[in-house]
């Protein structure tokens, strides 16, 4: 069974096509302005790449957020229409949790404004609310991940496959937002 991996919650795009929840063809692309547009056209590349048509893709995982306002908005737009079209399983998970590469670690995403998105976690799970925490209270923090820096994303979504969340309503599908958009 084939599946399609999208995270375009940080300043890279990336992409994977897993056959058996095995990665078979991955990318990633810094992105600008042109997000939506680069990550349809590379979508299509890395299936044409894999000869995987569009239909055979069964499940889609994404990481919805927090992060790029405009990037978490686009793989779940891209997401909901690939359902109406080819009535596919889709599947979250938070963008800090996908960074971690350890059971147990704070995760931290630039919020911009020397604030960072924050979760903290055990076992995987998350153990405090979701939060905006300023650039003086990282520095209390322990075993960080910050920023998808010294992490193979691609590794970490193999790690993170018993921690996506299977959608069960796609009209319920949305961004995770931490702070509200201005």
């Amino acid at each position: 069974m084939y599946s399609l991996f999208i995270d375009t919650t940080q300043k890279y795009c990336y992409l994977a096509v897993l056959k058996d929840k095995k990665i078979i063809s991955k990318i990633s692309i810094l992105t600008h302005n042109n997000l939506t547009d680069l990550v349809v056209e590379h979508i299509n590349q890395i299936l044409k790449k894999t000869k995987v048509n569009k239909e055979l893709i069964k499940n889609i995982y994404i990481a919805i957020g927090p992060g790029s306002f405009t990037g978490v908005r686009v793989s779940t737009t891209i997401t909901k229409t690939w359902n109406l079209i080819n009535n596919c399983s889709v599947y979250t998970i938070s963008s800090l949790l996908l960074q971690l590469p350890v059971p147990n670690g704070t995760s931290l995403l630039d919020a911009r404004g020397n604030k960072y998105f924050c979760g903290i976690y055990k076992n995987n799970k998350l153990v405090s609310k979701l939060k905006i925490i300023n650039l003086r209270k990282v520095k209390s923090c322990k075993n960080i991940y910050k920023n998808y820096e010294n992490i193979d994303i691609f590794n970490n979504l193999i790690y993170h496959m018993k921690d996506f969340r299977k959608v069960k309503d796609i009209n319920n599908l949305s961004p995770l937002y931490i702070k509200q958009p201005v």
